[in-house]
């Protein structure tokens, strides 16, 4: 009863009030919903408890949750609490900072994907990322089924034999196994042919995804270098819009990969194994640096103004957008500078064919942009992986049976050595259709924040440093001749 009447008290004190700190409080089963300036106006009443050590109070404390008006109905539904605000980001200390380093970065810690050496030996002792890793279990699966039929041979046979004999071809068991072993043959040489054409088609669509998020950067520095050439050196205004260009490009890309499900992000798949854990389709950054404090701290770092920070919490769409809203950005700024004569030469045609230039650029972009989605959710159909899975299944499991007639003792690891070169191509089909390892595949990750790395350093230093670097042409407009040097 007391703690129903202090329930009640304390909502009726906070309908007085205008504004409640929001940052401090965990709001049960909704999303925060905050802006940089200013409050929300109308109110509504959610149940909110404060933290405390990381749970829960057993008594809650009812508090009023302020939500703008156009946003009390979808808050209200279970599923629209993903479109644009992320929901309760688990803030850490200096995770924040974390993140935003993360997002100005321009020097790479590891290379792009696992690298290899071509020695032998090297390559037969590495385990961490490898087939052997993946497929150790079943290996010795296989092998303990064969050892079981040995040892049934042996024991149920009316004859005798050593163990790695092969067994008398008269005896009933063996009799019995020749059918299996025929139908064995037959579909061992189907799984070979198919597996082999599932592989290659698995790489495939690795090397293509590869090869986009390589595009992606591509695109990306033929615009900022075409807004460079097409600048104007002394003019400060000019200047400014290609600085202005390139930033924004830069956040537009990191945005990218922020919001595309990663498990190779460089932050996540530190933290899990620093934990020893690992939290396999889960997005590590997007949630956080999306966010409206994310934007703040990007806005601190001096990637985003403020007033751009505001505009793209204001736009009405959801944080995965971000990354689209800047490149229009970029091509409206693009557009004005031409109108202006700050890009290009006014009256010339040079101008027009700059911007029909970094107009196909910037589609081009977002062509690349698409296809890293296009290429997630088209990669193989389901009853095509189906199939090989229980077509590589049924031969591993039937193996020990099969091949025990004619190779007695010795099908125990002639079974694993057959279990790891199907299984292992199996599982390392599902590796190369997993680019980004969402689904437990690590050893093939496309290292996303390498890529974000690179492109930091291409657009904060190659091309602006380039411009400065241009030697200005002598008055009698004669190259000068470098003074020879004693060798």
């Amino acid at each position: 009863m007391f703690a129903l009447i202090a329930a009640l008290a304390a909502c009726h004190a906070v309908h007085s009030l205008s504004f409640l700190p929001l940052p401090f409080l965990r709001v049960r089963g909704a999303p925060f919903v905050t802006t940089f300036t200013g409050a929300p106006t109308v109110p509504i009443h959610r149940l909110v408890t404060a933290p405390n050590k990381g749970k829960e109070h057993t008594t809650p404390l009812v508090l009023l949750h302020l939500v703008p008006e156009e946003q009390q109905q979808s808050s209200l539904l279970p599923n629209e609490s993903d479109m644009g605000l992320p929901s309760s980001p688990g803030w850490k200390k200096g995770r924040l900072d974390e993140l935003t380093d993360w997002a100005v970065n321009d020097r790479a810690n590891r290379p792009i994907i696992c690298e290899y050496e071509s020695n032998g030996l090297w390559l037969w002792t590495r385990w961490k990322d490898t087939v052997l890793s993946m497929i150790a279990v079943p290996v010795l699966l296989s092998m303990l089924v064969g050892f079981g039929v040995d040892v049934a041979a042996h024991s149920y046979s009316e004859y005798s034999w050593s163990v790695l004999a092969i067994p008398p071809t008269d005896d009933p068991l063996v009799v019995s196994l020749q059918g299996l072993n025929s139908l064995w043959e037959y579909q061992f040489t189907l799984c070979s042919l198919v597996l082999t054409f599932f592989t290659a088609e698995a790489y495939k669509h690795w090397r293509s995804v590869y090869s986009t998020t390589r595009a992606i950067q591509g695109r990306i520095n033929d615009i900022c270098l075409l807004v460079t050439i097409g600048s104007q050196r002394n003019n400060p205004a000019s200047q400014e819009l290609v600085v202005c260009c390139t930033r924004l490009l830069k956040t537009s890309h990191t945005f990218f990969w922020a919001a595309t499900l990663t498990h190779s992000d460089g932050v996540g798949d530190r933290r899990n194994n620093d934990a020893n854990t690992r939290e396999v389709g889960k997005n590590a950054i997007e949630p956080l640096l999306l966010s409206p404090e994310g934007l703040k701290g990007l806005v601190q770092a001096g990637e985003l103004t403020m007033e751009e920070a505001e505009s793209l919490l204001n736009s009405g769409l959801p944080p995965s957008q971000y990354t689209y809203i800047l490149m229009e950005w970029v091509g409206l700024s693009i557009m004005e500078g031409l109108d202006m004569g700050l890009l290009g030469r006014s009256g010339s045609n040079r101008q027009s064919g700059l911007e029909e230039n970094l107009l196909r650029q910037l589609t081009a972009l977002r062509g690349e942009y698409f296809n890293i989605g296009y290429f997630t959710a088209g990669r193989m159909p389901l009853a095509y992986v189906q199939l090989i899975q229980i077509l590589v299944d049924s031969l591993v499991l039937l193996a020990p049976f099969s091949l025990y007639g004619k190779l007695g003792g010795l099908s125990i690891p002639l079974t694993g050595l057959l279990t790891f070169f199907f299984k292992g191509l199996l599982e390392l089909s599902k590796s190369f259709l997993d680019p980004f390892g969402n689904e437990g595949y690590p050893g093939q990750n496309i290292h996303v924040d390498v890529l974000v790395s690179e492109l930091n350093f291409g657009l904060s230093s190659r091309w602006g440093k380039a411009a400065e670097a241009y030697p200005k042409a002598p008055p009698n407009g004669k190259a000068a001749v470098l003074p020879k040097r004693d060798h």
